[in-house]
């Protein structure tokens, strides 16, 4: 996938590293802010919703400002805005404030999704599936390390604060890095042969039956990474009883089951693997996995499923569902990825506030509500899928 837009996609890739460490450094640090919040577990989890509201707030301009000024602005909105959430939470002294800047990590993935997203399509129009894939192995390395960095600053007796630290550097040495870089020329997306019937629907309804499932699943797969990603450790240590430290390591080991899961896509992806069929498998697996986790509550099924939620549900399905809205829509793909954004947005605005009051009753119980909204993934899939083979058969 060599080309002269590589250099750019390097700089793409390395805000999604800290992006992967950003989604989780509450859930981490949680112990730390609870106390300084003078707030429960479930309190300072509760803080991650305000990703959901920066999202919705700024899905409405961000697709726009992206596909009329250009993807290079986009992305460095995100990074400003992510460095804007880092410094806040740290420096917040309650749940009120940590929540308003926990908006800017909204904005900032939106952003940031808006900008990236298009401008990898757009690098590399053959493998958009394969570019966006990828972008997923950055944010579960991020994820991975992130529990050892906390892990050797609690074992050195450190400051917490200097996980946030890390990353605002990081951030501000990539910012310098993008703004050299050249990105590819927009373009508008083209629809695929089995989507040509959808021009009367639109006619009636707008938006085609495919599309509407597609941003729909923008919720179900924004929400299956929330759970495992936020849940999996506090399910080890409160459920399973394992140590903090622990329990901390179930997100490396499903970091390590997402990296494996991109390897795995990016080459069936290339070998013609359709992306609608690895997704239907791939969320069908998370149904099976998180009822298990729910029903038998060991520490070797722990184990063993956090590494296979790192696989199945961390490893690439937003990447993979937006790359089949974007190959299906006729539309601008800053507007698609808007769309998207929205429907993950209420997802992450939303399911943290469901997964907290059930967190009160019983953590377990959270991986069943998590089979349950992949249900309705794959039922989603499962009409794209069959209205595909309908058109299929009345064309032959």
């Amino acid at each position: 996938m060599k080309n002269k837009y590589l250099s750019t996609s390097l700089g793409l890739y390395m805000n999604y590293f800290v992006h992967g460490m950003a989604l989780i450094i509450i859930a981490q640090n949680i112990d730390f802010l609870s106390q300084k919040w003078h707030t429960d577990l479930a309190g300072a989890a509760g803080v991650v919703s305000s990703f959901g509201i920066g999202k919705l707030l700024a899905v409405f301009i961000s697709g726009k400002l992206s596909d009329k000024f250009g993807r290079k602005l986009s992305v460095i909105l995100g990074v400003f805005f992510y460095i804007v959430f880092l410094g806040g939470i740290l420096l917040s002294p309650n749940t009120i404030i940590a929540y308003a800047f926990g908006i800017s990590a909204g904005i900032a993935n939106s952003f940031l999704d808006t900008g990236t997203y298009p401008a990898l399509m757009e690098a590399y129009p053959k493998k958009a599936a394969s570019a966006n894939i990828v972008v997923k192995a950055f944010v579960q390395a991020g994820q991975f390390l992130l529990p050892f960095m906390i892990a050797f600053i609690l074992a050195n007796n450190l400051w917490y604060g200097w996980s946030f630290i890390v990353l605002i550097a990081i951030l501000l040495i990539n910012l310098l890095y993008t703004l050299t870089r050249t990105f590819p020329p927009m373009t508008v997306g083209k629809p695929l042969d089995f989507e040509k019937e959808i021009v009367e629907e639109k006619k009636a309804f707008h938006f085609s039956i495919d599309e509407i499932c597609l941003i729909l699943f923008g919720f179900v797969a924004q929400t299956l990474l929330y759970i495992m990603s936020q849940w999996i450790a506090k399910y080890g240590s409160e459920v399973i009883h394992m140590t903090d430290n622990a329990s901390r390591l179930l997100v490396s080991y499903a970091s390590v089951g997402a990296i494996l899961c991109v390897c795995v896509t990016f080459i069936l992806g290339n070998r013609g693997v359709k992306t609608l069929h690895i997704l239907i498998t791939y969320v069908t697996m998370t149904m099976l996995v998180s009822f298990t986790l729910f029903a038998f509550p060991t520490e070797i099924v722990c184990l063993v499923g956090a590494f296979l939620l790192g696989y199945f549900s961390a490893g690439g399905i937003i990447q993979l569902g937006l790359t089949l809205l974007a190959e299906v829509s006729a539309r601008g793909k800053g507007f698609v990825t808007s769309l998207y954004t929205i429907a993950e947005g209420i997802a992450v605005f939303v399911i943290p506030l469901i997964a907290a009051a059930i967190s009160r009753i019983d953590i377990a119980a959270i991986f069943l509500l998590n089979a349950g909204i992949a249900l309705f993934g794959l039922a989603l899939l499962l009409i794209v899928f069959a209205r595909k083979k309908k058109f299929a058969r009345d064309h032959i």
